[in-house]
């Protein structure tokens, strides 16, 4: 686990958890302090809070990039504090997928031996925003970006360069199509329009190198068309889901060895989201205990 944060520009310091490589940023601007998805473990949230508090930092607002429970945590160590979410993280945070985020942080607590007071109560925004925010302490834009999830948020820093893609963009994982694939396409070809100096995922390693920044999004473009094309093709064909996930084992992606699994879920998931039959309740994302 590492042991600090690490600056990565004059007003952006990251801190990498050991559970997932799970980022959390901390933009500093004129004595103010930007947080953004601060940390999994308590250890880790604690050290966050003393940094700002040794900068001389007072937190103005705390960026939560989307609902999964791996990225709410850390708010409760700020109370008061402005949380900012995009607008949809009411609707994936009630009803039950409340009971289901619960379920994976208690299981996660009892699987880690994480100890608490009381139980954890899913953060509610201060504040929300549809398409785009802007933010002033590090002068920070706010961008929808659905498609892993359906309130996903990346932060921008236009006059740095620097992209906060939340959970995209890893060099460890492939895309994680747990929403919608036609707008994670969508998403992703927004973000190819941007000027990235800095790429910082929500889980994985950083990059400032611009051919491994566009290789990122074109890579994982390229996954999500011929993922879409040979589904399409499978169900044309009257494929059934099994038929179609033989069918989709051919598609190339980083780290085949680990990445398996999340291969089949969005395999089983665009089934259905392109008209494939199969039950919903049983196949794709939808059946998982976690994610991340």
């Amino acid at each position: 686990m590492s042991q600090s944060l690490t600056k990565l520009t004059s007003n952006l310091w990251v801190y990498q958890s050991e559970l997932y490589f799970t980022n959390s940023g901390i933009f500093l601007d004129d004595g103010q302090a930007c947080l953004i998805d601060p940390g999994i473990f308590p250890q880790e949230i604690k050290m966050i809070k003393g940094f700002v508090g040794e900068k001389q930092a007072e937190p103005q607002s705390l960026v939560i990039t989307h609902s999964h429970w791996d990225h709410i945590l850390g708010s409760e160590f700020f109370p008061g504090v402005n949380i900012i979410t995009q607008d949809n993280y009411l609707k994936e945070i009630s009803g039950g997928n409340e009971t289901h985020i619960l379920k994976q942080i208690k299981k996660w607590q009892t699987e880690c031996e994480v100890e608490r007071t009381q139980p954890f109560e899913i953060p509610k925004p201060d504040q929300t925003f549809n398409k785009e925010m802007q933010l002033s302490v590090g002068n920070l834009s706010l961008f929808h970006a659905p498609g892993h999830a359906a309130d996903q948020l990346v932060v921008y820093q236009a006059d740095q360069g620097v992209l906060w893609a939340a959970d995209m963009l890893s060099d460890l994982e492939i895309p994680f199509v747990s929403d919608n694939l036609a707008a994670y396409q969508a998403t992703l070809i927004m973000l190819s329009t941007f000027d990235i100096e800095l790429l910082i995922p929500g889980h994985g390693f950083l990059t400032k190198e611009k051919t491994d920044i566009h290789t990122r999004i074109s890579e994982d473009i390229r996954y999500l068309q011929e993922l879409k094309d040979k589904v399409e093709q499978a169900i044309r064909a009257g494929f059934s889901l099994q038929e179609t996930i033989e069918v989709c084992s051919s598609l190339q992606y980083r780290h085949p060895e680990d990445n398996a699994g999340p291969h089949r879920l969005n395999v089983e998931s665009a089934y259905l989201e392109l008209g494939g039959d199969a039950d919903p309740a049983l196949v794709g994302w939808n059946k998982m205990d976690g994610e991340s």
